[in-house]
C-alpha cells in the first residue's frame, strides 16, 4: 500500500484499445485516490513498437511497465490465460485477480473502471461529479 491508497496493476496489451482503458482507468484511479500501475505485457512478435509505443500512448502518466514475454512454448500469455490482446486483468495487492475482461469493452471504459474500481471497493455512488 502506498499510505492509505489501495493498489491495484491493471494489465494490458499494446493495442490502442486497450491503451484507451488504462487512460480512462487512470483518470478514475486519480479521482477514487486509487494508485494504479499499468503493466504492458508484450509479445515476443509485437515487441517492434517497444521503444515508442507506450510512452506516446500513455502520457502524461508515468506510473507503467513495459513487460516483454519470454516464450517457452508455442503459446503466449494471453493464450494461457484464455483471453485476447484486447483483454485486460486488474490485479490486487494481494495477487488476486479482481476483474477482467477477456476481450476488451462494448461500451465505455471510464464507466466501466468507475463501475469496477466502486464495486470492488465497495462504494456505492459517488459525490465527486464525473467529468468526460
Amino acid at each position: 500500500m502506498s499510505g492509505d491508497k489501495v493498489e491495484f496493476i491493471l494489465i494490458i496489451a499494446p493495442v490502442e484499445e486497450s491503451y484507451h482503458l488504462a487512460r480512462e482507468a487512470f483518470k478514475v484511479a486519480e479521482e477514487q485516490e486509487i494508485f494504479l500501475k499499468v503493466c504492458i505485457f508484450w509479445s515476443t512478435d509485437s515487441v517492434e513498437g517497444l521503444e515508442k509505443g507506450s510512452k506516446a500512448a500513455l502520457s502524461p502518466w508515468k506510473n507503467y511497465l513495459d513487460v516483454v514475454e519470454f516464450r517457452s512454448s508455442t503459446s503466449n500469455w494471453w493464450d494461457m490465460c484464455s483471453m485476447t490482446n484486447k483483454g485486460a486483468i486488474l490485479v490486487r495487492l494481494d495477487e488476486h485477480i479482481a476483474w477482467r475482461t477477456s476481450s476488451g469493452l462494448a461500451g465505455d471504459p471510464r464507466v466501466e473502471m468507475q463501475r469496477v474500481f466502486s464495486a470492488i471497493l465497495g462504494v456505492h455512488g459517488s459525490n465527486k461529479q464525473i467529468h468526460g
